[in-house]
């Protein structure tokens, strides 16, 4: 019996081989082998290859070349898988933007950066006036174009730096790097001004798509987790005061934050 070491390497060396396909191949040559001597007597298919030792070499060279293009299209395989898991585990699948843990991560790693650096940075939570009257009313399929366009038109209109990411059904968080809170502050009356697109592509007269949106600049001494009430706390008051409006964070307001 053969004593071969197994160990963990050979675990994980499954992992990129097509197991049938491989004992497929071993087995095949391993037939060819303990045939090899009556066929080179009859004179058969191994007659113009090597003989003796030579015909062996040549067998080995065959099964690694087998072995390492079989490892190199099983490794091609697993990368796009795992582009593709990434993809999936890192965007909204509806609207295309970042999902919420990766727009929240990306609030977490430019707090980190801005730490080291001089600069602005501003947040803002968007939410889409009346949606689940929308739902309701023209129904989910409606709802669902409506988030699309809406996402569609954020990168259209707004910053390619700015990062954008859903958040909730139908409320959405924007990263502004290097913003103050009046550019930002135009960069989303810009946005809600544009909304009227929406309505217009969907062509229909008694669908009226409007936004409400709360922005907070970053301080010294915030964190992630209480700019991200500030800016909610804006919001908060753009939709209790008239809705279709955009607010900015008033520190004075938001007393105890």
């Amino acid at each position: 019996m053969l004593n071969w070491p197994f160990n963990l390497s050979c675990i994980k060396l499954t992992q990129f081989i097509d197991l049938p396909k491989f004992y497929q191949v071993f087995v095949t040559t391993g037939l060819l082998l303990s045939y090899q001597p009556r066929l080179s007597a009859q004179g058969s298919i191994t007659e113009g290859l090597p003989s003796g030792g030579s015909w062996y070499l040549f067998i080995g060279i065959v099964l690694a070349l087998t072995v390492i293009t079989m490892l190199m299209m099983q490794t091609i395989r697993n990368r796009r898988l795992a582009r593709k898991l990434d993809k999936l585990a890192t965007i909204d699948d509806l609207t295309g933007l970042m999902n919420r843990r990766k727009i929240l991560e990306s609030v977490e790693t430019q707090f980190n950066e801005i730490k080291n650096r001089s600069g602005s940075v501003s947040i803002a939570l968007v939410d889409i006036d009346w949606f689940k009257q929308i739902n309701n009313k023209f129904g989910y399929f409606t709802g669902d174009k409506v988030l699309k366009l809406f996402s569609e038109l954020c990168i259209e209109k707004l910053s390619g730096d700015f990062l954008l990411g859903r958040i909730g059904e139908e409320e959405f968080l924007i990263l502004m790097p290097d913003t103050h809170r009046d550019k930002a502050y135009l960069a989303l009356e810009h946005l809600r001004r544009s909304m009227s697109e929406i309505s217009a592509k969907i062509n229909m007269p008694d669908l009226d798509v409007t936004l409400s949106a709360g922005i907070c600049e970053y301080k010294k001494t915030d964190t992630p987790d209480k700019m991200l009430q500030l800016a909610s706390t804006a919001l908060y008051r753009a939709k209790k005061n008239s809705k279709n409006i955009v607010v900015v964070c008033d520190r004075t307001i938001e007393s105890g934050l």
